[in-house]
This record gives C-alpha cells, structure tokens and sequence, in this order.
C-alpha cells in the first residue's frame, strides 16, 4: 500500500468518484424495478469486501483525521500560552 497525501479538493475528488459508483448502482436498482427484473446475477463477491475494507479504511483515516486536528490545536493552544 503507497500512503499518499490528499487536501480537501482530492479528497472531495475521490468522494465524487464513490458518488458516482454508488449513483451508476442506484439507477441499476430503479431500471431492474421499472423493467421488473428482480433476479440480476451479480458477481459481486470481490465488490463487497473491497466495499468493507473502504469502509475499515474510511473509518480509520477518519480517527486518524480527528487525531491530528486534535493535535494541531493543542499545538496552537502551546504556542499562544508561551506568547
């Protein structure tokens, strides 16, 4: 795994990506009722786990995101307490 860095614009870029998944799944969902198709075979044992591991992983840099804010301002907090 290559850990790589994001701001907000690229992470607001891979959010819209997941939209954009999760929104070609929706209009899957709407035909297959508007057509009455209520058996479509899906291959979908490799698309859940990575849809859970996303999830492990969202959740994780979510903490990890929280951590560092807290830091930051216990940092800030330092800096304007020495001055």
């Amino acid at each position: 795994m290559t850990l790589q860095t994001y701001d907000p614009q690229k992470l607001d870029q891979f959010a819209l990506r997941l939209l954009d998944l999760a929104s070609i799944v929706r209009q899957m969902a709407a035909q297959s009722r508007e057509y009455g198709i209520a058996d479509l075979a899906l291959h979908d044992k490799k698309a859940l786990e990575w849809c859970a591991n996303l999830e492990q992983w969202a959740r994780k840099t979510q903490v990890d995101l929280e951590v560092r804010i807290l830091q930051d301002k216990a940092s800030r907090r330092g800096q304007a307490a020495a001055k």
